[in-house]
């Protein structure tokens, strides 16, 4: 089935397209009425903007690439949860890809996420994840990189983390304070950055 264009919609109404564009962009140049016909025809047709054209004319989009470990873990769904609804508020759509803990995965989410032109990246790294030129490909095409939780310390990028040693340190005291003495520790990789025996 073939979608309807903006070119179909000013066919029908007698209009340039240009009109069209504006109508749909609530552009204040555009007649009220002239809107409604617009929008109304848009909706009878179910016409949607393809967001790969509309990137190629504006040279920016408005999503942004998020690369995780794992969608199921309970820290990252509550992670990407909270990125689309601030990204929603922003007017953004987010692309979500895991990399199921795999660098090979993450380096071909990374280019995926490149040649779809996103507006911005924001990824915490897999745990086999030793270098991040991937990364730097991103960097040179100009767009935007954010790491959270886990970051490749050899990228120069915002990173969002805590202090995972002083948190340790905190819960650690918390515990002897209340009378607890044989305490336990089970640390993570230590290649991934979060575990808090390594810089203790």
């Amino acid at each position: 089935m073939k979608h309807a264009t903006i070119v179909d919609i000013a066919k029908k109404l007698g209009v340039a397209p240009s009109t069209v564009s504006r109508a749909l962009s609530d552009h204040p140049d555009v007649k009220t009425s002239t809107k409604e016909q617009i929008k109304k025809l848009a909706k009878d047709l179910h016409y949607s903007p393809n967001p790969i054209a509309r990137s190629l004319k504006s040279s920016r989009t408005t999503t942004i690439g998020v690369i995780v470990p794992e969608i199921k873990h309970d820290f990252f769904a509550s992670a990407i949860s909270g990125i689309e609804e601030i990204a929603y508020q922003s007017g953004y759509t987010i692309l979500v890809c895991q990399s199921n803990e795999s660098y090979e995965r993450e380096v071909v989410n990374s280019n995926a996420l490149m040649h779809h032109r996103v507006a911005g990246v924001i990824v915490s790294i897999s745990q086999n994840t030793k270098s991040g030129e991937h990364f730097q490909d991103l960097l040179r095409r100009k767009i935007p990189l954010v790491f959270f939780d886990r970051v490749c310390d050899d990228v120069l990028a915002s990173k969002v983390v805590i202090d995972d040693c002083r948190s340790a340190h905190k819960a650690v005291d918390h515990l002897i304070q209340r009378g607890y003495k044989r305490i336990a520790h089970f640390g993570g990789p230590k290649r991934t950055g979060t575990s808090p025996w390594i810089a203790c």
